[in-house]
């Protein structure tokens, strides 16, 4: 590759998207499900999954019996957890035929390799990415775009109830883990622990594994401290006699007053500029299933129990309570936007990015 060239490798591309090490790839399991996915079910880069040469919405066709087949739109997906709730239920309630296509979600093991699909892979050209990465991958000559809210920020600072720390400050001086440093869940945390209480990100040691192990590593006294996402922390407080000391989400909303996301609807603008009616109602069928999940968690927490992770009843319980709002209930896209490019702008702020915040990672198309 030309030293001008703005052509993104793919070990370039793996590093951004915040999968370096397989630990990293498989250490946000928390938040795609109990077991995880134990592998990619589709994602293939041989192009089984497009639907057309643009990888989405293609032409309406007929079958053999002259009935019309909805166009499909292609999506990059979780194998379960909270995030793999979103395409289950946009299907199983019928919100993408209801706005006149068909979700062909593909699953993945874990949201970095999600992420990675919109870097290298035209097949799988809808998804999801954070704001920090894709301002990362628009600095090298990608074009991903973010659309509004996937999921609120739900990943929390937790440790053990008997040791000295007590609250953000005392992270000072300690082993934090999380599955990956590059991944916007840890650079979210990063920024708001040294902005809401001065710690910044020289005064503690970061040490990567996955947020599953990292659990158990904890247990032990063989960390200080993990970041770690639900469905892992309902399960975790239960198991082990942890406790939360910090939320990220909380000390940005007493900061900023702005919501804060833990990854965004996304789609290339390649796929955008070739099926621009597909993309208004790929992001109006978000919306309507992220208000029935909002409307009907009890419910969806029991159906897709399994698919979550939760082992027995009083887990299903706990998580009742503790996935209530980490679905938005509404786009506020001024809001939205705001938060993201204040976000990213304060990453870069504080070193942890080189890219400039940039418009152009937003679509605005509703």
């Amino acid at each position: 590759m030309s030293r001008n060239s703005t052509t993104i490798d793919r070990r370039t591309a793996l590093k951004l998207t915040g999968g370096v090490a397989a630990s990293g790839l498989a250490g946000l399991a928390g938040c795609a499900g109990g077991s995880g996915g134990s592998g990619d079910s589709g994602g293939s880069t041989d192009g089984s999954g497009s639907t057309d040469s643009s990888g989405g919405s293609g032409e309406t066709s007929t079958d053999s019996g002259g009935s019309e087949e909805l166009p499909s739109i292609v999506h990059g997906a979780t194998n379960g957890g909270t995030t793999g709730i979103l395409t289950s239920v946009m299907a199983d309630q019928g919100f993408d035929e209801e706005h006149g296509f068909s979700l062909q979600a593909e699953g993945f093991a874990s949201p970095p390799k999600v992420q990675q699909q919109l870097v290298f892979n035209e097949d799988i050209p809808t998804g999801y990415m954070g704001s920090i990465v894709a301002t990362r991958m628009h600095s090298k000559g990608e074009n991903p775009q973010l659309i509004g809210p996937y999921m609120l920020y739900h990943a929390y600072i937790v440790t053990r109830s008997d040791t000295d720390i007590e609250g953000p400050a005392d992270l000072a001086g300690q082993q934090i883990s999380f599955a990956s440093e590059a991944a916007d869940a840890w650079l979210k945390f990063v920024v708001m622990l040294d902005e809401a209480h001065g710690v910044s990100r020289d005064q503690y040691e970061f040490v990567q594994a996955a947020p599953p192990a990292a659990l158990s590593l904890l247990e032990k006294g063989e960390l200080d401290a993990i970041l770690t996402y639900e469905p892992l922390m309902t399960k975790a407080l239960l198991q082990y006699d942890f406790e939360t000391v910090f939320s990220p989400r909380e000390a940005w909303r007493e900061a900023e007053d702005l919501p804060l996301t833990t990854v965004d609807l996304a789609w290339t603008k390649a796929w955008y500029d070739a099926n621009p009616d597909a993309g208004v109602s790929l992001a109006e069928a978000f919306i309507d299933t992220q208000q029935y999940l909002n409307e009907n968690i009890d419910t969806v927490v029991e159906e897709y129990s399994d698919s979550i992770g939760l082992e027995n009843q009083e887990q299903i319980d706990l998580a009742k309570e503790r996935l209530v709002d980490i679905y938005p209930d509404e786009w506020d896209i001024e809001a939205f936007q705001e938060s993201e490019r204040l976000m990213v702008q304060k990453a870069r702020d504080l070193g942890l990015i080189e890219a400039e915040p940039t418009d152009d990672i937003f679509n605005e198309v509703l």
